[in-house]
């Protein structure tokens, strides 16, 4: 059943024959006194004032703007009748579930819900933004008859043509029960009289996702070759990395959820000929997962059973090993009409003993980032990452070699890494964005 809203237009009927002109003249003059009386009342607003706030989610705007064209659109929170904050996540079928948040201000602060709407993976860039634009046109209705613009408000429902609600498709009717498989390739070449290179990616993956349980699977690969004529000849670089991860996890409740991955991989940049993983791990939730588009805290534990076979001899004098491995994290998220923050905490330790204590090779990563909006028009970014690094078992005993550092072969030692992200935006001047304008 598909349920819009359509605005109509009212047309006055045309006057009365001129014959009774006295009383024609007397019957106007009252109806207009009466209108005027009406209008002068009436201190409803013409319609509302709406802000758009997709947080970390693509929205067409200007395809909204277009079909909600009974509304103003401003570029600020402050000073609009309706928030709208968007965000999304993914879904087991490889689409997207988007919840719409719709938060009243001033005179509509007694407003505030929310809908959700879901997409296909299939589903074309056209038919997503339109679901998207139904949504939120069902989700300003409550909004906009509380205006002038909602005496022009009608409700119209779709026949249904050649079958009822029952006729349609159900979970049950599927017949990959949950399965959705992905299978790609890319691949790339450049050259230049002096050079040359090339790329070539695989990826496959096997997912399956309900309520109860969660499976995924996803493999890749990647080579790269790259080719420099220098004085006394040419000089490759050929580096390839793959690894492939697998996780079954099951849900027990709305805060908790058990389960396990494996992981392999293959990296010479990493000095791994190949690594095999087994973890079983277990995950707590403070808020219920059904709130994880707009707010989150989260504790994650694994124990890692790791196998290691190694290109070169590493610095601990081995080939191969097999290792115990823990892993703690943390990870807090919000999406809120001031803004967006996340932060993470993971802790890392191997349980083996290299002739040092049992914890002694270890990395501790803290990361954080606020999108924040501190008044009209002014928003500030903020984010960094800072890790403790003394886990690196991988490293070559042999020393690299400068050809091998400056063309990224290998990965060096060190005992930290740290990175930092910020900005600001501005905007000022008229706070109304209705016009859409696709010249040039």
């Amino acid at each position: 059943m598909l349920i819009r809203a359509a605005i109509t237009a009212r047309t006055a009927a045309p006057l009365a024959v001129l014959s009774a002109a006295l009383l024609a003249v007397a019957l106007l003059a009252s109806s207009a006194l009466l209108a005027s009386s009406a209008q002068a009342q009436d201190t409803r607003p013409a319609t509302i004032n709406l802000f758009l706030d997709c947080q970390q989610t693509r929205c067409d705007s200007e395809f909204i703007r277009r079909e909600l064209s009974y509304v103003n659109h401003v570029v600020d929170r402050v000073g609009s009748d309706l928030h709208l904050l968007v965000t999304s996540q993914s879904s087991g079928s490889g689409g997207r579930t988007y919840n719409l948040e719709f938060i009243g201000q001033d005179n509509f602060s007694d407003l505030r819900y929310s809908l959700t709407e879901s997409t296909s993976v299939n589903d074309s860039e056209n038919e997503v933004r339109a679901a998207l634009t139904r949504a939120i046109e069902r989700g300003v209705i409550p909004f906009v008859v509380r205006t002038r613009v909602g005496d022009r408000v009608s409700i119209i429902v779709d026949e249904l043509v050649g079958e009822t609600l029952a006729d349609a498709v159900t979970p049950t009717d599927d017949p990959w029960n949950f399965w959705v498989f992905n299978v790609g390739a890319s691949g790339n070449y450049e050259a230049e009289e002096s050079s040359n290179s090339v790329r070539i990616s695989t990826n496959l993956s096997a997912n399956r996702i309900t309520e109860a349980w969660k499976i995924r699977t996803n493999g890749r690969f990647t080579y790269r070759e790259s080719n420099f004529d220098v004085t006394g000849g040419t000089v490759s670089n050929i580096r390839w990395d793959g690894s492939f991860f697998g996780l079954v996890a099951k849900s027990i409740g709305d805060h908790w959820a058990a389960g396990g991955t494996v992981f392999s991989e293959t990296s010479t940049s990493r000095n791994i000929e190949y690594s095999v993983s087994a973890s079983p791990a277990i995950e707590y939730n403070i808020y219920p997962y059904s709130e994880s588009s707009q707010r989150e805290i989260r504790f994650q534990y694994e124990l890692n059973l790791r196998h290691f076979n190694y290109d070169n001899v590493t610095v601990f004098n081995r080939l191969s090993e097999t290792v115990m491995q823990q892993q703690f994290s943390a990870r807090l998220e919000f999406s809120r009409p001031w803004g967006n923050a996340n932060a993470r905490l993971q802790l890392e330790s191997f349980l083996t003993d290299f002739d040092k204590s049992l914890t002694d090779l270890n990395r501790v990563r803290l990361g954080a980032s606020v999108f924040f909006r501190i008044v009209r028009g002014l928003t500030f970014n903020v984010g960094g990452e800072i890790s403790s690094v003394n886990d690196q078992i991988y490293l070559p005993q042999s020393e690299a070699s400068d050809e091998d550092i400056l063309l990224g072969r290998v990965n060096l030692p060190t005992s930290f890494e740290y990175e930092l992200d910020f900005g600001f935006s501005y905007r000022f001047g008229s706070v109304f964005n209705n016009v859409v304008n696709p010249r040039f």
